[in-house]
């Protein structure tokens, strides 16, 4: 559980951050920094497996 706490705080710190660099604007970069650990999290799901969806195909 810490180590699931620990990718979220730097992934949304990274998101704000980089985000807020760009546009200058809070509520926006708060909605990135919390939209990028989720989106994150989906994918490290999709990838290892973890959904029995649409089959990965590796790339030729």
């Amino acid at each position: 559980m810490a180590r699931q706490i620990k990718f979220a705080a730097t992934h949304f710190s990274i998101a704000f951050s980089m985000s807020y660099a760009v546009n200058q604007n809070v509520a926006l970069s708060t909605f990135f920094g919390i939209a990028e650990p989720i989106a994150f999290a989906l994918g490290r799901d999709t990838k290892s497996g973890g959904h029995r969806g649409v089959p990965l195909v590796p790339a030729a």
